[in-house]
């Protein structure tokens, strides 16, 4: 989710198949990185002319997009904040909101002598009821009718290095792809989009996991688009550059809403926002997060480098067992 959602998204897809993450992570189907004349295109009939910075040279699009994700200086962390609603979504039926959900990614950014990014991440979110705004531990299914019993968002490790030029392993052979996600620029603002669309084997076996699993095959869609001030990103003085933005997520039903194989699936829809620090959250997420989750707070330390990515579905696996 935000930027956090995107570590997962830069695997690799021979690694994909093989840990099956979830949340937007790996591909049989991938459609992120356009190509350099995708990036120019994109930036046709707009006012890209009057930047300082070549949105089509694939260091520079990478350095404006880590700053805009996060902050290239190693000691600051940075907080991605979003909120919004979940929908269902289901064939000949209006869309219904089914809960809301407000969280945030924490990320670290250090900068690699070879001109690529290391970002140290977790992500923690909760959800709320729909009508009251209250967060919740139990959720009546208005679907199914049955209570469960609510899991947050909480992946403790959802690291990555970007580059720019992505390798990316197609069935062994290794394809270099420039970083080069469109920039539009509009007067004294820019906008950037970044799209992951992705399926792959779901770790959450039907055979298994009955009442949580929405089939054999995950397909998730994640959206971010963000707009930052454009005399920000141009100013490369600044280590970190303010977006507002929002980010939109199709996938399947979550595990604890107990849908299982059913046809349809879930809709997010939420506003983002990078803030400097915690303290700008409100103060319901924030008493909850240092009650239940205090180390979410900050970055994952360098020991975590390595270490395999969380998810949702395998922080789900790790911690229920299949509801009979």
């Amino acid at each position: 989710m935000l930027h956090t959602s995107l570590m997962n998204n830069l695997m690799n897809r021979r690694e994909a198949f093989k840990t099956s993450m979830g949340l937007g992570a790996g591909a049989m189907a991938m459609a992120a990185l356009p190509s350099a004349a995708d990036a120019r295109g994109a930036l046709q009939g707009t006012n890209a002319g009057g930047s300082s910075i070549d949105f089509a040279d694939s260091a520079q699009n990478l350095r404006s997009f880590v700053r805009m994700s996060g902050d290239i200086n190693p000691e600051n962390d940075t907080f991605g904040w979003f909120a919004g609603t979940i929908f269902g979504v289901e064939k000949d039926k209006a869309l219904y909101p089914l809960v809301d959900v407000e969280g945030f990614g924490v990320m670290r950014v250090v900068p690699q002598d070879n001109g690529n990014y290391r970002m140290f991440n977790r992500e923690l979110a909760f959800y709320k009821d729909p009508k009251t705004k209250q967060f919740i531990d139990q959720w009546t299914n208005p679907v199914t009718g049955e209570v469960c019993d609510v899991s947050a968002i909480h992946n403790a490790v959802v690291n990555a290095e970007v580059a720019p030029l992505m390798k990316q392993d197609f069935d062994g052979t290794i394809v270099e792809i420039p970083f080069l996600p469109p920039w539009d620029v509009l007067e004294d603002k820019v906008m950037n989009t970044f799209e992951i669309h992705t399926a792959f084997p779901n770790p959450m076996k039907p055979s298994v996991w009955k009442k949580e699993s929405a089939g054999p095959i995950t397909r998730i869609s994640e959206i971010f688009q963000r707009s930052v001030d454009l005399k920000q990103l141009e100013d490369q003085d600044r280590t970190s550059v303010d977006y507002v933005g929002t980010w939109t997520r199709v996938g399947p039903w979550l595990p604890w809403m107990l849908m299982g194989q059913r046809d349809g699936h879930i809709l997010y829809r939420t506003f983002t926002k990078k803030v400097k620090s915690y303290e700008s959250f409100s103060p319901e997420l924030l008493k909850l997060t240092e009650e239940r989750y205090p180390e979410y707070l900050q970055s994952p330390g360098d020991e975590t480098w390595g270490q395999p990515n969380d998810s949702s579905f395998t922080t789900y696996m790790n911690e229920r067992q299949p509801v009979k």
